[in-house]
């Protein structure tokens, strides 16, 4: 089974440090990236359409133009095909409030964003390893 990536967030660079990373890692399957909230939904809704497979992992931005992250997380979990896709918030915000919510809104784990590529390689080794290769995640629907 193809595991995919879902990877939320409207920084360019931001995107291209989190893929390079998990490309350091070992990383070989695709990590689709959405700028916006709005195309998130969209392409989960597209594959709902097509029946094709969703990604086995979401890592979403909330700081996104549109939908914030925790509207956009809001649908996921209220969405009886997409609330079992795991779904990691990571987000330069390290607020109390963002975090709660988050957590309140059935993510499955919150994680800062780091300054350096180093603390990237570090969040996708963890991410691969523990999200991976260790948990037994739902059949890809």
């Amino acid at each position: 089974m193809d595991v995919t990536i879902l990877l939320v967030d409207d920084s360019p660079t931001d995107a291209a440090i989190l893929s390079a990373a998990f490309d350091d890692v070992g990383w070989q399957w695709p990590i689709q990236i959405a700028q916006t909230g709005d195309e998130a939904l969209a392409l989960l809704q597209q594959l709902d359409e097509s029946a094709n497979a969703h990604p086995q992992l979401i890592l979403l931005d909330l700081n996104l133009p549109g939908k914030t992250g925790h509207e956009v997380l809001g649908e996921i979990k209220q969405n009886a095909v997409w609330q079992t896709i795991p779904t990691i918030v990571l987000s330069s915000s390290a607020t109390r409030t963002d975090i709660d919510k988050s957590y309140q809104l059935h993510a499955n784990a919150y994680i800062t964003k780091p300054t350096h590529f180093s603390e990237y390689q570090v969040i996708a080794q963890k991410i691969h390893d523990f999200w991976l290769q260790t948990a037994q995640l739902p059949t890809n629907v």
